[in-house]
């Protein structure tokens, strides 16, 4: 990400998304280790969405309060 588009306050930055998503995957694997991977796949898939939406939401609703 440049640093342009890093000013405009849209996105947070990638080291807080990364850990969070990292973290919640691991716990993810733990919990639901004898699913069949299809399953495990989808699973994945709507936790990193919706923990990527809530990021930003909390991020972009942070840098409104700054302002």
């Amino acid at each position: 990400m440049s640093g342009e588009e890093q000013q405009n306050g849209k996105w947070a930055p990638w080291w807080i998304y990364v850990p969070v998503i990292l973290g919640s995957n691991y716990v993810k694997q733990y919990l639901v280790q004898d699913l069949p991977v299809a399953v495990n796949a989808v699973i994945t898939l709507v936790l990193v969405g919706t923990l990527f939406l809530i990021i930003t939401v909390v991020y972009r609703s942070m840098r409104r309060v700054d302002r």
